[in-house]
């Protein structure tokens, strides 16, 4: 499913209209933020055809390397740095530690965050590039996955970018979907397997839901990860999986108490051979 900043900023509008008082205001500055984003992406003049001229799907898959570049996403501290200042200055409403590096800092610490995951400088730094990242990798994803076989990637990390997922969609009791934390991209892979470090082991798996049975947490105790998720099968309505991450953080308050994290950098596993 192809996901766009700017419906995202829309649907987070119209949550935030009709939540109780106190999730609102945090739903009102998720929404001011991707609006912002959705600018961004729309003025962007990235186009990545020219790499796709000579892209061959079979050594894609083979490889295991995310399909995008860094280098493809074209950005230079003079412009980068302004855009990253303008984010900055948003976020610290929610992070006041939130503060911009420099302009040879700036497009360096997003290299090392596409690269690691982590700018390796602290939460607040890595949220920042996160977001002033989203833009491009969004519209990177719009252009590449029409032309990758996403249902053939079959590993944990994102095809596109390379980043965790972060919200799963269960489809089937053999498949879900998971969803990219960085550019939304959506693959498929199995379940009964830890997206984070391959475990496969029964007696090292398990899973929570909630009394309805559409919201889970995937947990697993061999390298004590989690993600959320919700079972297609039982949601009613139109389905908006990049938005149910935004509406569902009593899942992940749930996982934490219960001793489970998400992975903060990448490991040896995202190079290993396909799952």
């Amino acid at each position: 499913m192809k996901h766009t900043l700017a419906d995202l900023a829309e649907a987070l509008a119209a949550q935030s209209a009709n939540a109780p008082e106190d999730e609102a205001d945090l739903l009102h500055f998720y929404h001011r933020l991707f609006a912002l984003l959705a600018q961004q992406q729309a003025a962007l003049e990235l186009d990545l055809s020219k790499h796709l001229a000579d892209f061959s799907r079979k050594q894609w898959l083979r490889s295991g390397e995310p399909a995008l570049r860094f280098e493809w996403l074209g950005l230079a501290p003079s412009t980068f740095h302004p855009w990253v200042e303008q984010v900055a200055a948003l976020l610290r409403e929610r992070v006041p530690e939130c503060q911009a590096p420099t302009p040879e800092e700036s497009v360096e610490l997003a290299a090392r965050y596409y690269h690691d995951n982590t700018t390796g400088k602290g939460a607040a730094m890595d949220a920042l590039m996160q977001s002033a990242l989203t833009p491009w990798l969004w519209e990177a994803a719009a252009q590449l996955t029409p032309h990758l076989p996403l249902d053939e990637w079959l590993r944990g990390y994102c095809p596109v970018c390379g980043g965790f997922p972060d919200f799963e969609v269960i489809v089937s009791n053999k498949w879900r979907r998971l969803l990219c934390e960085r550019c939304a991209a959506e693959w498929r892979f199995p379940n009964g397997v830890c997206p984070f470090c391959g475990e496969d082991s029964p007696d090292m798996l398990g899973f929570y839901t909630t009394e309805d049975e559409v919201y889970r947490i995937d947990v697993c105790d061999a390298c004590g990860s989690y993600i959320k998720g919700v079972d297609s099968r039982r949601f009613e309505g139109t389905l908006n999986a990049v938005l149910e991450r935004f509406l569902t953080p009593g899942l992940d308050y749930s996982a934490v108490e219960q001793g489970y994290t998400r992975p903060e950098a990448f490991e040896d596993f995202a190079e290993g051979d396909e799952t």
